[in-house]
């Protein structure tokens, strides 16, 4: 079982192991989560449907449910179910937050950019924000385009590694972020031009309450992303550098993350880089350094 287990690609491995630590996790807190059983059903039948998944043939749908469809679900079950579980497991923390900006900074950033509020800046901001959703997406869709495998299952896991990771923090450090934990300290609302407003709501609509602060994904991933073009594809490199800047700006202004959640977001990049190539090239080594192409 254990040879069958490192033949699976290291992104299908992550999901096994990431979703039966929850299902553990849930299963020590069994009394105080209500929808406990719930939650260990859905973690161990994702571990399972992973498993199933990569014994069947490959074909069109097959594949697509393989590097696209089936992670990209995960990492939202994911996200979605662990904002359920943290409420019960741990206090929030959003004062600890807001005490170590203000120690690195000796000012509380989100508060003192009200002075420079306006829509059109709101508006670049709230757009730059959303950048972050399309990154995952153009780096598969290059390296898909460009015909590595190889590259496509390495960036697949590191990408999802990043989330787990993030996810992980969100259990350890839960925390709100500025938008709600000073919601009646702020003087102003921000408000955008055109689609800054509907923006912002989609997201609380389909975000809800959630404990996401730290770390930062939108800035690990992010940046995590432009790093990986910095090696395929400098060109794109270039032309992502300046939206992800803004993205990293946008955090604090659009008040969704504490200054020290994007130091975190930073870490995380560096901690995924580390763990991933440590993993990936230990994965390689165990399958003759060929990707398995099941």
């Amino acid at each position: 079982m254990k040879r069958e287990f490192l033949k699976l690609p290291p992104a299908a491995q992550l999901n096994i192991v990431f979703f039966l630590i929850l299902g553990l996790l849930v299963l020590i807190f069994y009394s105080k989560i209500s929808m406990a059983f719930h939650l260990i059903t859905i973690y161990l039948s994702l571990a399972l449907f992973q498993i199933f998944l990569y014994r069947l043939n490959n074909n069109k749908v097959i594949n697509f449910l393989k590097n696209i469809g089936f992670p990209c679900f995960s990492v939202l079950i994911a996200f979605d179910t662990i904002g359920y579980i943290i409420p019960y497991i741990k206090k929030d923390m959003d004062f600890l937050f807001l005490t170590l900006d203000y120690k690195i900074l000796g000012f509380y950033p989100y508060l003192y950019l009200e002075k420079y509020y306006n829509p059109l800046i709101t508006e670049i901001m709230q757009i730059s924000y959303c950048f972050y959703y399309f990154l995952p997406f153009l780096l598969g869709f290059y390296l898909i385009k460009k015909g590595s495998q190889e590259e496509f299952q390495k960036a697949l896991f590191f990408v999802i590694l990043c989330f787990y990771i993030s996810y992980i923090g969100y259990l350890i450090f839960p925390a709100l972020g500025p938008r709600f934990s000073l919601a009646l300290v702020f003087q102003q609302e921000l408000k955008g031009l055109f689609l800054a407003d509907k923006i912002n709501s989609l997201l609380n609509s389909l975000e809800g309450l959630k404990r996401d602060a730290f770390p930062s994904g939108h800035v690990g991933i992010s940046v995590l992303i432009m790093l990986m073009f910095y090696r395929y594809n400098r060109k794109i490199f270039w032309l992502i550098l300046l939206p992800v800047l803004l993205l990293i700006i946008s955090t604090v202004y659009c008040r969704y993350h504490y200054f020290v959640d994007v130091l975190g977001g930073l870490i995380l990049t560096v901690v995924t880089l580390l763990i991933g190539n440590l993993y990936y090239n230990f994965w390689l080594m165990k399958n003759g350094n060929t990707l398995n192409k099941r």
